[in-house]
């Protein structure tokens, strides 16, 4: 993290967070109201994705508006070079466009949503629209995004293990969470299946 930076990055990710944290508690579905039906895998997810949102992105971008100091495990500083002033552009590039995917995605859903791992209820209705016409999966590329950017913003080996853990995760997970989705609606998944093919990267059909 270059200190000069970190004051105006510490902002931003403040008020995104902010944001995305309004979403996650207000909005309809929690892990109170919710409970994953795919085992530890799904626990875990919901639990790290909790954590990260609303405290270790809140608390990262307070430690840097108030510069005080972070933890080198959590944030590494580096002189200002041109070099380190890119890897940290990119890095709130990918921080911004996931948090921008995730409430799209999120918005999109309206309440339908479900945390990772739980069965769709008789009043969902398969999403079509939004970033779910590009790939089957915006909300897990999403988290990946953030989790990657801030691994950038911060240079953090604990962000950056969290991606790999989260990574590995959502590996997990697809396959489960496609199997409720076909057993919910089983002609219309899989036709959405064939025409949205990517599942956390947009894909055409041949």
């Amino acid at each position: 993290m270059i200190v000069h930076f970190s004051h105006i990055f510490g902002m931003i990710i403040l008020v995104v967070s902010a944001i995305v944290g309004g979403i996650i508690l207000l909005a309809p579905g929690s892990i109170r109201l919710q409970r994953p039906d795919c085992g530890w895998v799904g626990w875990t997810f919901n639990i790290l994705n909790l954590l990260f949102f609303l405290v270790l992105i809140p608390l990262c971008g307070l430690m840097m508006v108030l510069g005080i100091e972070i933890p080198f495990i959590i944030c590494v500083k580096l002189p200002s070079t041109p070099l380190n002033i890119l890897f940290e552009l990119v890095g709130l590039l990918l921080f911004l466009s996931g948090s921008l995917l995730l409430l799209w995605s999120r918005l999109s859903l309206r309440r339908s949503f479900r945390l990772a791992g739980v069965k769709p209820s008789q009043t969902d209705y398969l999403t079509l629209h939004g970033p779910y016409k590009l790939m089957r999966h915006p909300m897990y590329l999403s988290a990946l995004l953030v989790l990657l950017g801030l691994s950038f913003i911060l240079l953090s080996i604990l962000v950056a293990l969290m991606f790999f853990v989260m990574f590995w995760l959502i590996i997990k997970l697809i396959p489960e969470e496609e199997k409720q989705l076909d057993q919910a609606y089983p002609i219309a998944y899989a036709e959405y299946c064939r025409r949205v093919p990517g599942s956390m990267v947009p894909k055409t059909h041949h």
